[in-house]
């Protein structure tokens, strides 16, 4: 393939040949710095606002994603050492310091936090981790690329090198992807009608006097629901235009303003908007400073191997987030396949979860109240998911084996209400969830979701 011409190539190998069409590597280097950075700023903050104790050290339990039950915390005080590993590695990385080592264990270190407990699951998280690993699988970025004899020092190569394409649409895409599947998700007809944006809007007016005063929660609510759907459109399509790259820098630059001001969600508003000038062109950053262009070092050819597991990645992640297709009922219900698939804000769910054990040997019945074992954070998860319920049921289960009671019967009354609907049952109160297995497939003992 090497030695043939364009005009000769497969249509594989012409698609290869552009994958690896050399591309100045200065706003990968951006990118690199920027999301560095917000990674070492946002171990910091867990650090400084105790959010490393709250969720790793001082629960009794995990909850832990289905396969990785092995995972544990370190013991005493290693998970806040964990962070500052975090945060040095983070910096490491946007520096372009020992990069190779740097990214792979910067990205190790994230899945291991990752993985720990899903109740720390936020969106953003998963997007850091997604992006830690395409960075680990890329050429260093040479921040000489944009000029400075300084570069080296900060990491660059003394030459500026350009980098394969693949590296620039890879990041390109996985950004696309949020977009696009946020607005997909909000095709709800719970989004659509408003909710749970009214419902948030009426119990917490006192958050927002003046423009629902004014305008009444009902228009406020249908307003940034069709305005959401219309920015996750318009922004990723905007970026992917030369002509109208501005016009989506300057929407998704309001959207997530709007969305930091108005909504707790953390990091993620501020490192969307820092990793957007992926999308302008692979050069912007060494013209932007007026650096002289001089030879750029070529990039070396990316392995066969790499290349392919690129491609698995890229399938792995158009069709994870389509995933809950293959439950039953509405995912902002069962919350099956809710995970990993860029659904953000779309449900507020009120519950009361009462779960009752049996011990059929004795007779005796009694109740047990998870504010006794779990931390406010936890019990507010605990209220929405299901598969954190069934693992909340196993603990108990566990621990009164080891009481001596082996064959206790645990059942759930679970009475939710989803965005502002009245309760109604989730789980059925007849089930032995000590006898449920874990599974991925789907919960049988959850109950359907009744609109009338």
């Amino acid at each position: 393939m090497d030695s043939a011409t364009p005009g000769h190539l497969t249509t594989p190998g012409r698609w290869i040949e552009r994958l690896e069409t050399p591309v100045d590597s200065a706003s990968l280097a951006v990118f690199r710095i920027v999301f560095g950075l917000g990674m070492a700023i946002d171990a910091w903050r867990y650090l400084a606002y105790g959010w490393v104790d709250v969720l790793y050290i001082q629960p009794l339990l995990h909850f832990h994603y289905f396969g990785f039950e092995w995972i544990e915390p370190w013991p005493g005080g290693g998970m806040r050492w964990h962070f500052w590993a975090i945060s040095i590695l983070a910096l490491l990385v946007a520096a372009g310091r020992f990069y190779h080592v740097a990214s792979l264990l910067l990205f190790c270190a994230y899945l291991y936090v990752f993985l720990l407990d899903q109740v720390a699951y936020m969106n953003h998280h998963y997007l850091m981790l997604l992006i830690s690993f395409l960075l680990a699988c890329m050429p260093p970025p040479a921040l000489g690329s944009f000029g400075g004899r300084a570069a080296p020092a900060l990491g660059g190569h003394a030459r500026p090198t350009l980098v394969p394409q693949w590296t620039i649409w890879v990041l390109r895409f996985q950004l696309v992807l949020v977009y696009a599947y946020g607005a997909l998700a909000k095709l709800d007809p719970d989004w659509l009608r408003g909710e749970p944006m009214r419902s948030t809007l009426e119990r917490s007016a006192a958050d927002y006097p003046a423009i629902v005063t004014v305008l009444g929660s009902t228009l406020v609510a249908h307003a940034v629901a069709y305005l959401g759907v219309l920015a996750d459109l318009m922004i990723p399509v905007c970026l992917l235009f030369r002509r109208t790259r501005w016009l989506g820098l300057a929407i998704a630059i309001v959207f997530h303003g709007a969305n930091a001001l108005a909504l707790n969600i953390g990091v993620f508003s501020y490192l969307m908007l820092a990793m957007l000038p992926i999308f302008f062109e692979p050069d912007w950053p060494r013209r932007l400073f007026g650096a002289k262009e001089s030879a750029l070092a070529p990039p070396r050819r990316t392995a066969p191997l790499l290349l392919a597991l690129l491609h698995v990645y890229v399938a792995a992640q158009i069709l994870m987030p389509l995933r809950h297709w293959l439950f039953p009922g509405p995912v902002r219900w069962t919350e099956e396949g809710h995970r990993f698939a860029w659904r953000m804000m779309l449900r507020t769910k009120r519950s009361q979860i009462m779960v009752h054990v049996t011990d059929p040997t004795t007779g005796r019945r009694w109740e047990i109240n998870p504010a006794n074992d779990l931390t406010s954070v936890q019990l507010r998860e605990l209220e929405v998911h299901p598969d954190l319920v069934l693992q909340y049921v196993h603990f108990h289960r566990d621990r009164l084996r080891t009481e001596g009671i082996d064959n206790a019967e645990i059942r759930v009354d679970w009475m939710c209400s989803l965005n502002g609907r009245p309760h109604q049952p989730l789980a059925d109160p007849t089930v032995d969830l000590a006898k449920v297995g874990r599974s991925l497939r789907p919960a049988s003992w959850l109950l359907p979701l009744r609109d009338r």
